[in-house]
């Protein structure tokens, strides 16, 4: 009798638990007690914020707010934290992030030498799994100093029956063994696809090194599809991580992952009102002929906005199409294996992508294209412009993405075209102290120029690129601001740091304006829609060095907040549906 209660207890305290949910509160809100940061420019007296409906209905003192909202309002107190506008990451891949949140962990964030990656993927290998293939995610001979290349031999004699592949950090280059080669029809006389690369050695056999996006297309092709209602668990933790993290909107650029419809998959979760984060997507061009997609396409959760394009590939690969070589350093011949003189490749040669810019732009969508390299930039720009003087378009905001070397003569060329640049600034962090033997001094001396692309007249935005590093907007800013990489060194270019309060416009206000959402998101102004995030200090008066000690305590959406537990009704329903899945397969 006494199980049977404590049983019945732990039921209903779990239902309780599901159900509770701060999001069933009256239409109107005020939020009192605490530090008001709007990102507009009209600030001043922002001691309180009134909610209703949904929407943000006035900014004011608490004087004000208490007379303008009335009887049936709800007060939050901020217990001295600070209000500030939903953050937005304006590069991200949420499927395959979620997805790599069940491979197996080979990075630098948590190695430390070859050895250690090594026994990780033998344990691994001998240790429980579910699936035939085993996947491993985080590679990086740059992040960890001794990481010399596997060779084939030592994938096979890892795992001799089964595919095994390994995913480099910034998913330019995959480490395939033989069984994964096999399984995806891959031998040394398939060709190599444009822009792309299976790597062999002097005697045309190949090595297990796959190299760059259209090549690991076919190979991880054969990889078995994981359940749909696995990707759909995997994906709504991972809106969750995005949620603790402070995000409300995301840029998803090239929507990626093992899953049949990556489109459709976006569109189901982010339309569900439970969901705790908005969705911008930029899908790849086959993805938008497939489902004649068009820009503007969807709505107040999920939007279809561009479309995206690689024109090289990773500055940690050898991939990126730099004006002149890589260093030839030990960094680059030992560890990357490049040649003295080495050069990355274009993806596309130049008719055949002004053609395809021409056709997107005309069709109204915002092109986003990787860049690293001034090669791949110049290659964009000269599209970017014969497409604008045979169809102008005043507001098209085409997007640059990553900006390792960009020069500030493109910068220039770049805002005169009414082009815009998201800048991948962890790279200064996470790798700052090998940049020179990448690139040489001179040109670390200007990689990812912040400061120059403001002055230049730009609206710049910084993303994390996630998974290619971890989801942590604080440490990002912290970086834009003080430049200084993580293993210590010197401070990396100092004159493209960031002053605060540009910093912060690159996640808030200039990010939803990169993203076409201006208008209803990135700053706390009356009208516009009332996504939140509530911290523990406020970014504009805590010293750079202490914001990744910043908390984030609460995040709301639409004047609600969100339940991004990892334990939610909506995630405990995903996994039901799984296990029903699951069972309704074998049967």
């Amino acid at each position: 009798m006494a199980r049977a209660s404590f049983f019945l207890i732990g039921v209903l305290a779990l239902v309780l638990y599901l159900w509770f949910s701060p999001q069933y509160l009256p239409s109107t809100v005020a939020f009192v007690g605490g530090e008001i940061v709007t990102m507009s420019a009209d600030s001043l007296g922002a001691e309180a914020l009134l909610v209703r409906d949904g929407r943000i209905a006035a900014v004011g003192t608490e004087g004000e707010i208490s007379a303008l909202a009335g009887e049936n309002v709800h007060t939050i107190d901020l217990a001295g934290g600070t209000l500030m506008p939903g953050l937005i990451e304006a590069h991200t891949h949420p499927i395959a992030a979620a997805l790599l949140s069940a491979a197996v962990d080979v990075s630098g964030f948590t190695h430390d030498s070859r050895a250690d990656v090594m026994a990780t993927l033998h344990d691994a290998a001998e240790g429980f799994s579910l699936g035939e293939w085993l996947v491993a995610f985080g590679w990086d001979p740059v992040m960890v100093a001794d990481l010399e290349p596997p060779t084939l031999a030592e994938l096979d004699r890892i795992a001799p029956d089964r595919p095994l592949i390994i995913l480099t950090q910034m998913l330019h280059d995959v480490y395939a063994n033989s069984a994964a080669l096999k399984a995806a029809g891959i031998d040394r006389d398939t060709p190599d696809p444009a822009g792309g690369q299976f790597v062999r050695d002097a005697s045309g056999d190949l090595t297990g090194t796959v190299r760059e996006v259209n090549a690991i297309d076919i190979l991880v092709a054969a990889l078995p599809r994981p359940p749909q209602q696995a990707v759909n668990l995997m994906l709504s933790l991972q809106y969750g991580r995005y949620a603790r993290a402070g995000y409300t909107t995301l840029g998803v650029l090239g929507p990626v992952g093992r899953t049949d419809d990556p489109i459709g998959t976006l569109r189901d979760l982010a339309e569900d009102p439970r969901v705790p984060v908005r969705t911008v997507v930029y899908p790849l061009p086959a993805q938008i002929e497939d489902g004649d997609l068009r820009p503007g396409e969807g709505g107040e959760r999920f939007r279809i906005q561009g479309v995206k394009f690689w024109m090289d590939g990773s500055p940690f690969a050898g991939g990126a199409a730099w004006a002149k070589p890589y260093a030839d350093t030990a960094l680059t011949r030992d560890r990357l294996h490049l040649d003295a003189g080495h050069m990355g490749a274009l993806n596309y040669e130049a008719n055949g992508f002004a053609a395809l810019f021409e056709k997107y732009h005309r069709l109204g969508f915002q092109i986003a294209v990787h860049v690293q390299g001034e090669r791949a930039i110049d290659r964009v720009l000269d599209a970017a412009e014969a497409a604008q003087d045979r169809h102008p378009r005043k507001d098209a905001r085409h997007r640059l993405e990553h900006n390792a070397l960009i020069t500030e003569d493109q910068l220039v060329r770049a805002h005169a075209l009414n082009m815009t640049t998201s800048f991948f600034v962890d790279h200064i962090y996470f790798y700052g102290d090998r940049l020179p033997e990448l690139v040489g001094h001179t040109r670390t001396e200007r990689y990812m120029p912040l400061a120059t692309a403001e002055r230049t007249g730009h609206r710049i935005s910084i993303h994390t690129d996630n998974p290619a590093t971890p989801l942590a907007p604080f440490r990002a800013l912290r970086t834009a601001v003080l430049r200084q990489p993580r293993r210590g060194g010197l401070t990396i270019a100092p004159a493209e740091r960031l002053d605060v309060e540009s910093a912060l416009r690159t996640v808030t206000i200039d990010a939803a304006w990169q993203l076409g959402i201006e208008e209803e998101a990135g700053s706390l102004a009356p009208g516009k829609r009332a996504d939140l995030v509530v911290l523990s200090h406020n970014p504009l008066t805590t010293p750079p060095e202490q914001w990744t000690e910043i908390e984030v305590l609460a995040t709301w959406i639409d004047g609600r907040p969100v339940d991004a537990r990892a334990l939610s009704w909506r995630n405990v329903k995903l996994g039901a549906a799984l296990l029903w899945e699951l069972a309704f397969s074998r049967s």
